[in-house]
């Protein structure tokens, strides 16, 4: 950690820290409103924290930077991110376990001023003094021009920038988070939603080929019509990744996206959640069910209850896969390749699952009997 002859004006040491945050990242309220409160009572003037609100074009911008300058990996992105000096901390786990040790740490070896962001002190004018030669000129200049472009200076930065301590519940609450385009993760979640809309296609037309024997065929059964093992596998795979974001959700890690996608945003946004719960519950839930009725047809092979279920609620979980993948692309502007995963699993066992019951039974290719 980058430390600076950083003091008060009684020479106490003090550690300068930026909180990247959205309005309506449910993980930034818990640390604004909770984390951050009690330690800054602690140490009081020797701790400032600046938030930046990336649902700001400006804050975006300077998130970017921060970024390209601290080197933040791929599975990394997303808010809340605290920087301090060259340090990094995402979630809202991963700062409360760290950040008052880095704190104590940067205290102790004199102070930390002002992560190294090149536009900071241009953006926050009003930025407090850091030992940071170049933040210290940098924030100069943007005071120097204060008075000839205060009109488009504040109309830029307004809401940007802030003392954490000013942030409220009522202040996280409204803006729509802005994030950085990922256009292999878009030109993916494109591909999948296309191929999720053509297998309701398929769908469609199997039900209407089905139709003159599907009725007959359910009623007259002697057997279980899906044993095939593509079931049970492909919601073993959707319980995993549901169970893997139910557990990103409930403990507040940051999740592990790979390459592709931006899955910290998509698990920050309000969409996250419907009525309180979270979405990967609803998954978890949606698999567990899918597999108990796979279970019950198998076992009592005159119960049709399991099969209309089975039916149901896979079409159902792909036409809520359509939606939430529209909420990525139009709404949240990221996608999370686990979330994509899940719609493409969801798909498919509506396929199979579709294929299997309405599958042409022998008697209607054979003959009339005269």
């Amino acid at each position: 950690m980058r430390a600076q002859a950083q003091t008060t004006n009684n020479a106490q040491p003090i550690v300068q820290a930026i909180l990247f945050y959205s309005p309506t990242c449910p993980h930034c309220h818990t640390v604004i409103a909770e984390v951050l409160p009690p330690i800054q009572e602690e140490y009081g003037d020797q701790l400032q924290i600046l938030g930046v609100d990336v649902s700001h074009e400006v804050g975006q911008q300077l998130y970017q930077e921060a970024i390209t300058r601290l080197k933040i990996a791929q599975n990394r992105l997303g808010v809340p991110t605290l920087v301090v000096g060259d340090v990094v901390l995402v979630g809202s786990v991963e700062i409360p376990q760290q950040f008052p040790q880095l704190i104590a740490a940067g205290i102790a070896a004199g102070g930390v001023g002002w992560p190294d962001i090149p536009t900071l002190g241009e953006v926050v004018a009003d930025l407090p003094p850091s030992a940071d030669p170049e933040i210290v000129a940098a924030a100069a200049a943007a005071n120097a021009t204060m008075e000839t472009a205060v009109a488009q200076t504040e109309l830029a930065t307004a809401g940007v920038a802030t003392d954490v301590r000013n942030l409220d519940a009522a202040t996280i609450a409204t803006e729509v988070e802005a994030v950085i385009p990922d256009p292999t993760g878009f030109a993916l979640a494109w591909a999948i939603m296309v191929g999720m809309v053509i297998s309701l296609a398929f769908v469609l037309l199997r039900f209407s080929q089905a139709r003159p024997y599907l009725l007959h065929l359910l009623d007259n059964r002697q057997e279980p019509l899906l044993t095939s093992w593509a079931v049970p596998l492909l919601t073993l795979l959707g319980l995993m990744v549901a169970a893997y974001l139910t557990y990103v959700e409930v403990q507040h890690v940051p999740a592990v996206c790979g390459p592709v996608g931006q899955c910290n945003v998509v698990q920050a946004s309000p969409y996250a959640r419907i009525l309180g719960v979270p979405v990967a519950v609803l998954g978890l839930i949606n698999y567990l069910a899918v597999g108990g009725l796979w279970l019950w047809q198998l076992v009592d092979k005159q119960q049709n209850i399991a099969i209309y279920g089975l039916l149901g609620i896979t079409i159902f979980g792909t036409f809520f896969s359509i939606y939430l993948t529209a909420l990525e692309l139009f709404a949240i502007h990221a996608v999370c390749a686990w979330c994509l995963t899940s719609a493409v699993v969801t798909t498919l066992l509506m396929v199979v699952v579709v294929a299997a019951l309405t599958k042409r039974p022998s008697f209607i290719n054979q003959p009339a009997l005269g």
